[in-house]
């Protein structure tokens, strides 16, 4: 996933530089959600938005009209916690703006998941929606992320048998469905859309009001990079 959020950067370092360049104010907050709505929309929906050069694109179009009607506090707790929940969550409790922005999305998805399984192996983008594919398709366990879940009458027979004698846990495998990956990838926008864009609006800020810090922190990555050559 390295490759594609560094696209991103490379980006919004060239869009930074244009603005330093003129040396007029702008609002850098701006930068930093569109330089987040195309990670989080090449990472976890598998679709280049390029937000930062096309801000008409219809994900961002969208994405922004789901944050402006964005989900009460606990409803939001209760999604993050249990993010499998979300997407026949979206469906039960919407307005029709609400039913197109969810289908939208779950479409975006879907029809991702359809390209990836045209595409050879090798063409395929090394993403978030791309291990959650890996992870359903493939038959092997623990890489390929297949999940054990304990059935629950095997369960019941264990507790009645003898401890000396309990015989092993009957499992069966749970792969993941198209509405837990769009639910993964709506958790991806929700938790880091504003996270992000927050956290590297107040670090600028700081950056910004405390000159003397940014030869120090520019050493730190110079040195940082030194050590871990990215390949």
């Amino acid at each position: 996933m390295t490759p594609l959020i560094n696209q991103a950067c490379d980006v919004l370092l060239c869009n930074l530089k244009v603005y330093a360049d003129c040396g007029k104010a702008f609002d850098i907050q701006r930068c930093y959600n569109c330089f987040t709505l195309d990670v989080v929309g090449s990472v976890a929906f598998g679709t280049e938005v390029d937000s930062q050069k096309n801000p008409n694109n219809p994900f961002v179009k969208n994405c922004r009209t789901f944050f402006e009607m964005a989900l009460f506090k606990p409803l939001l707790i209760l999604v993050l916690s249990f993010p499998f929940i979300m997407i026949p969550l979206l469906r039960i409790l919407q307005t029709k703006k609400q039913k197109e922005l969810n289908g939208f999305f779950i479409q975006t998805v879907k029809n991702a998941i359809v390209f990836r399984h045209q595409q050879d192996a090798a063409e395929r983008r090394r993403d978030f929606l791309q291990w959650m594919l890996d992870s359903r398709d493939s038959a092997d366990s623990l890489a390929a992320g297949c999940f054990d879940v304990i059935d629950p009458s095997a369960a019941s027979r264990q507790n009645e048998a003898p401890l000396a004698g309990r015989a092993p846990s009957e499992k069966v495998q749970k792969t993941l469905t198209e509405d837990e990956i769009a639910g993964q990838a709506f958790l991806f926008l929700i938790a880091g859309y504003e996270t992000i864009t927050s956290t590297l609006s107040f670090a600028t800020y700081l950056l910004a009001t405390n000159p003397e810090c940014q030869e120090k922190v520019l050493q730190e990555v110079d040195e940082f990079s030194a050590k871990h050559v990215s390949t």
